[in-house]
């Protein structure tokens, strides 16, 4: 799949936030640490809101305003290479989460580098903020508590 229209990106982006909401539930409810589980159980609530914007975001009007046409932006360079097994451990998922996040952040930094509309790139770079600061905090819970555990 490449992404080609702002469409694409949005469709993805909206696969993108749903898999990851996914994920951080999947990992608050492996995690031992109560901190631990409220703050990956907020995260994942921050991915849902970011799945409800892209959703809602009307495609028509943003076509009509300015033509956007993404070129090929190399769907591979955006997906985490190596799935993750249902029985991953906590720390398997951790690792997973800061590849997840990282590559996020990539995508809507490459979005928002391919279209001309302002307010819509500023909105894309928000998001690749939000993602790097996700990443940020899987990587001290794995700091925290793969490191300290093993």
């Amino acid at each position: 799949m490449s992404l080609v229209t702002f469409e694409d990106v949005i469709h993805f982006a909206v696969e993108r936030e749903e898999a990851a909401y996914r994920l951080y539930k999947g990992a608050a409810a492996q995690s031992k640490n109560i901190a631990s589980r409220k703050m990956l159980e907020s995260m994942a609530e921050e991915e849902a809101g970011h799945k409800q914007f892209f959703g809602n975001i009307d495609l028509e009007k943003v076509e009509e305003y300015k033509k956007i046409t993404i070129p090929d932006m190399k769907m591979d360079t955006y997906l985490v290479e190596k799935p993750l097994r249902p029985d991953a451990s906590y720390q398997e998922v951790l690792a997973y989460a800061i590849q997840a996040e990282e590559k996020a952040y990539q995508l809507y930094m490459a979005a928002a580098d391919a279209i001309n509309d302002a307010e819509l790139q500023k909105t894309l770079r928000v998001f690749a903020d939000v993602e790097k600061g996700h990443e940020i905090k899987v990587q001290k819970l794995y700091d925290d508590h793969v490191y300290t555990e093993n």
